[in-house]
Order: C-alpha cells, then sequence, then structure tokens
C-alpha cells in the first residue's frame, strides 16, 4: 500500500520488505520486518518505528512488544484526547513505569518530548496535523464507506479489491501489523 501511495514520488521509495513476494502469504510481524531490516543496516544507524497513538495503545498486545521497543525507537503521534499517562499505560507491563510515576502522569498533556525506560526511547509529537488515522481507515473500510479521501485513489482500490479490514479479514488484518 505504500507503494501505491507514493507511486510516481522521485525522492521516496518504498521498501519491498513488506511485499507478499518477499514474505510470501504468511502474516508479517512488525518485529520480524524490524529484524529483518536492522540486518540491512550499520551497527551505527538508527532505526525509527512511527505509529499514532491510536495503533500505540494496543502495543502491549503486539507479538514480542518488550523485544520491539527495544529494537527500535518508537516515534508516537498524539491524537487529541491523550494523556502522558495513558501512553504509559500502553507499554507491556513489565517495562511500564511504576504506579506512582503513572499517577504522577495522570492528566498531563503530551508534549513533544521523549520518554526513556530501561533500553526503550519513545519520542512523543504532539504537532500532527493530519487528522486521518489507522483506526479511522479500518473502520471506513469495514462499513464500506468510500476512502479516496482518506488514502488516496490506488490505495482505496487496492483495499477494495482484497477485501482488506472487512469484518471476515478483521481478527487476521489486525494481527498483521503488530
Amino acid at each position: 500500500m505504500v507503494a501505491l501511495a507514493v507511486q510516481g514520488e522521485k525522492t521516496f521509495v518504498p521498501s519491498a520488505m513488506e511485499s507478499p513476494e518477499e514474505r510470501g502469504n504468511a502474516p508479517s510481524y512488525s518485529i520480524e520486518t524490524v529484524r529483518r531490516l536492522k540486518k540491512q543496516l550499520k551497527r551505527s544507524d538508527r532505526l525509527f518505528f512511527l505509529v499514532g497513538m491510536d495503533q500505540f495503545k494496543d502495543i502491549a498486545k503486539w507479538r514480542e512488544p518488550e523485544a520491539l521497543l527495544r529494537e527500535t525507537e518508537f516515534v508516537v503521534m498524539n491524537r487529541p484526547g491523550w494523556s502522558l499517562a495513558e501512553v504509559g499505560a500502553s507499554l507491556p507491563e513489565r517495562i511500564r513505569p511504576s504506579t506512582a510515576v503513572m499517577r504522577a502522569m495522570k492528566g498531563q498533556p503530551i508534549t513533544g518530548d521523549f520518554i526513556i525506560l530501561e533500553g526503550v526511547r519513545l519520542h512523543l509529537l504532539t504537532d500532527v496535523s493530519e487528522k486521518i488515522s489507522a483506526t479511522q481507515i479500518r473502520k471506513a473500510a469495514q462499513s464500506g464507506r468510500k476512502l479516496d479521501s482518506l488514502v488516496g485513489p490506488s490505495v482505496s482500490e487496492y483495499i477494495r479489491k482484497t477485501g482488506l479490514y472487512k469484518a471476515s479479514h478483521s481478527n487476521t488484518t489486525a494481527m498483521k501489523g503488530s
């Protein structure tokens, strides 16, 4: 879908790492993709994982979440209404801030800063002007609404043709990105 979204762009070339040709038809898990990508990078390179808060809230349910959080630096785009405590509560239990710290964070807005916890670094972005989230796109697709204004015509057509995010695919699809 990234390749479809950026076709015609000369300054951005997506990786084929996630394509069915590269990985077969097996589900694709973020931790596996990150590990494959890191094999291609220099030891000194830094790898960032960009995700919206609407998806990050479920990070503890992803495959090997602690390993994923240690293997790459997460850049979390804030959505209106989320607090710093919700970022902390989203983390897997073993690396979650202490109860006292969580209490202190309650009600605090997310600022453009970062959090460092036992080998995990989260960058928090507050000035995200894009109001469209992956959750909105999935919900719109599941309800059969047109997606062109959310993802562009070529990606919308791909989602429609493949039945991606339809109710019958929802459990499998939700796990693929995890």
